[in-house]
C-alpha cells in the first residue's frame, strides 16, 4: 500500500514539473493555443520558466519580460528573427525579471530616431544575453541596478551612445562580445565588481571602455583597438587591468585620472598616436608593472601625480619619450624598466634647465665667434638670438593671455515676454517669446571638427519656474518644464516661442537658459560624460493670480 502511495507522489510530481515548463512559438502558423503571431502576446500568455522560440521573420515590437523566461530564435541564428522598434522613448526589450534568458535574436532600431535601448535590464539579476546582434540604439544593453548577469557572444555596433552601459550594478559579467562602431563602447558607471573580458572592442567614436566611480572591477584579454581612447579610469580604484592589448588608437591606449590602487599589468600597448598611458591628476598609488610599450608617441604621460610604481615594463621604439613627464617634480617610483631604441628613456628636464642649456649652448658659441673671428657664425648667432625673443614673447602670450574685451556670453536673451491664457479653471497656458541673439562665436570656442567657428550653433533652451510658498526664490524650487534644441544662425534673427501649462492662481518666477550640450572624449569625476555650458539667460515673473 505504502508503495503504490509512493509511487503515485512521484507520477505527480514529475508530471506537474513538466507541465510547469512549456514550450510557446511565435511566428509557426501552427494556429494552436501555444502559438502566438506576437511575441508580447507570448510573453503575456507565458508562465515562469516557460520557453518561447521564435520562427524566422521581422517583428515590430516593443517587449516587457517581467517573469522568467527563455527567449530564443529556432535556429539560434540572430539573423533569422529581427525584433524592430521606431519608438525612441522606450527600449525594445525591457527586462524587469530575474532569470531571463534572451538568445540568438537580431535587436534593432530606426538609425533615424533609435530606441533608448536594445535591451534594458532594470533591478533584476542572473539574466543571461547571449548570441545577440543589438545595433541603431542608443544604448545597446543597458543595465540599471542590477546583479549577475552575463552578457556575453554578442555584436553590438552602431549605437548612438553606448555599446553597453552599466549603471548602479554589481557583479555582472560582460565576455566576448564583438563592441564596434557605438559612439562609446563599454560605459562602467558607479558600477563595482564587474567583471569585462575577452572582448573585442574596435572603431568606437569616445572610448572603448570607460570605468568611472567604479571599483574592484576586473579588465582582462581584451582587444581595445583602433578607438580614440582604448581604455579610461576616471574616479576609480582598486581594479585589475591586465592582459589587454590596447593598439592603434587615436590618442591614448589607457588614461587615468583621479584613480588609485589600480594594477596595471601583462599588457601590449603599440601604435596608439599620443600615448600608451597617460597618467594625470590625483592618482597615485597605481601600480604599472611588466607591461609592453611599442611605437607609440610616448610610452607613459605623468602629468601632476605622484606615489605612484612603474616597474619592469618595456619600452622599445616609442618615437619621443619612453616615459615623459609634464613637470619635472613628480614623485613616482620607476624601477627596473628596460629601454631600447626610444628618442629618449626617462629623463625630467624643467624648463629652467631647458633654458640654461641654451643659454650656456649660445656664450660657448658666441666665444667660438668672437675668438676666432667668424662673421658668419656672428651673423647666424644674431639671428637666432631674435628667434629665441620671438619664441618666448609667443610662450608668454600663450601661457599668459590678454584679457578679451568680449562679455562672457555668447548668447543674449532680449525681448523676454509671457502672454497667458485660461485653459481651464484650474490651469492657463502661457506663451513665452524671445529673440536669442548669437553675437560673440569667441566668447567661448565651440568649433566645428576643423577647428573652424561655428556660424550655426547648436544649442538647448530651458525654462524652468518656481513659485515656492512664502514667496521667496531658490535653486532648490526650480522645476526644469520645457527644454528644446534649436540652432541659432550668428548674428540672425533668432526669434523663439515656446508653450508651457501652469497652475492659475500663483505668481511665478521663471528663467529661460541657452545652454550648449557639450560631450567629453572620456568621462570626467564629476560631469560624467557631458557638461552643460551656459551661454546666456534672462529671468522674469509671471502672475496668474
Amino acid at each position: 500500500m505504502n508503495l503504490r502511495i509512493i509511487t503515485l507522489m512521484l507520477f505527480l510530481f514529475l508530471t506537474v514539473g513538466c507541465v510547469s515548463a512549456t514550450t510557446i512559438t511565435v511566428g509557426d502558423n501552427s494556429n494552436t493555443n501555444l502559438s502566438f503571431s506576437s511575441i508580447q502576446d507570448a510573453i503575456d500568455q507565458a508562465q515562469k520558466d516557460d520557453s518561447i522560440i521564435i520562427y524566422s521573420g521581422t517583428y515590430s515590437e516593443t517587449l516587457t519580460v517581467d517573469k522568467p523566461l527563455s527567449i530564443s530564435s529556432f535556429s539560434l541564428d540572430p539573423e533569422d528573427v529581427v525584433i524592430t522598434s521606431n519608438n525612441s522613448s522606450a527600449p525594445i526589450i525591457r527586462i524587469t525579471s530575474d532569470n531571463v534568458k534572451i538568445t540568438g535574436l537580431t535587436i534593432t532600431g530606426d538609425s533615424s530616431n533609435p530606441s533608448v535601448a536594445g535591451i534594458f535590464i532594470e533591478n533584476a539579476k542572473s539574466c543571461d544575453v547571449s548570441n545577440n546582434m543589438i545595433s541603431n540604439t542608443q544604448n545597446g544593453v543597458y543595465i540599471e541596478s542590477s546583479s549577475v548577469n552575463k552578457i556575453q557572444s554578442n555584436t553590438v555596433l552602431s549605437n548612438t551612445e553606448h555599446g553597453i552601459y552599466l549603471f548602479d550594478s554589481t557583479l555582472n559579467i560582460l565576455g566576448n562580445n564583438n563592441v564596434q562602431n557605438n559612439k562609446r563602447g563599454f560605459y562602467v558607471d558607479e558600477s563595482d565588481q564587474i567583471t569585462i573580458e575577452g572582448n573585442n572592442v574596435s572603431n568606437n567614436q569616445m572610448y572603448g571602455i570607460a570605468l568611472r566611480k567604479s571599483s574592484f572591477c576586473t579588465i582582462t584579454e581584451n582587444e581595445l583597438i583602433l578607438n580614440n581612447i582604448g581604455l579610461a579610469l576616471t574616479s576609480s580604484d582598486e581594479n585589475t587591468v591586465f592582459g589587454n592589448n590596447l593598439n592603434e588608437n587615436k590618442q591614448y591606449g589607457l588614461h587615468v585620472w583621479h584613480s588609485n590602487s589600480n594594477s596595471v599589468t601583462d599588457n601590449y600597448f603599440s601604435e596608439n598616436k599620443d600615448s600608451g598611458i597617460r597618467l594625470i591628476s590625483l592618482s597615485s598609488n597605481n601600480i604599472f608593472e611588466r607591461n609592453s610599450f611599442y611605437s607609440n608617441l610616448n610610452g607613459i604621460t605623468i602629468e601632476s601625480t605622484d606615489n605612484n610604481i612603474i616597474k619592469d615594463n618595456k619600452f622599445r621604439s616609442n618615437e619621443e619619450y619612453a616615459i615623459y613627464h609634464r613637470f619635472p617634480d613628480d614623485k613616482n617610483t620607476i624601477e627596473d624598466n628596460s629601454f631600447a631604441d626610444n628618442r629618449a628613456e626617462n629623463i625630467k628636464l624643467s624648463p629652467l634647465q631647458d633654458i640654461l642649456i641654451v643659454i650656456i649652448t649660445l656664450i660657448i658659441l658666441t666665444i667660438i665667434a668672437f675668438h676666432f673671428g667668424l662673421s658668419w657664425l656672428k651673423k647666424g648667432l644674431f639671428g637666432l638670438v631674435i628667434l629665441i625673443i620671438i619664441s618666448v614673447i609667443l610662450l608668454l602670450v600663450w601661457y599668459f593671455p590678454f584679457e578679451s574685451s568680449l562679455p562672457a556670453n555668447n548668447v543674449y536673451v532680449e525681448n523676454l515676454d509671457a502672454n497667458s491664457s485660461s485653459i481651464n479653471e484650474t490651469h492657463s497656458r502661457v506663451t513665452i517669446s524671445m529673440n536669442l541673439n548669437y553675437q560673440n562665436k569667441d566668447a567661448y570656442l565651440h568649433t566645428n571638427n576643423t577647428g573652424d567657428m561655428i556660424d550655426n550653433l547648436p544649442v538647448f533652451v530651458q525654462v524652468s519656474v518656481s513659485t515656492p510658498a512664502d514667496g521667496s526664490y531658490s535653486d532648490e524650487d526650480t522645476e526644469l518644464i520645457h527644454e528644446e534644441q534649436v540652432i541659432l544662425e550668428y548674428l540672425g534673427s533668432n526669434h523663439y516661442e515656446c508653450t508651457i501649462d501652469l497652475e492659475s492662481g500663483k505668481t511665478y518666477a521663471y528663467n529661460v537658459e541657452v545652454k550648449l550640450r557639450r560631450e567629453l572624449p572620456y568621462p570626467h569625476p564629476y560631469y560624467g560624460e557631458v557638461k552643460w555650458e551656459l551661454l546666456g539667460g534672462l529671468s522674469d515673473d509671471i502672475d496668474l493670480r
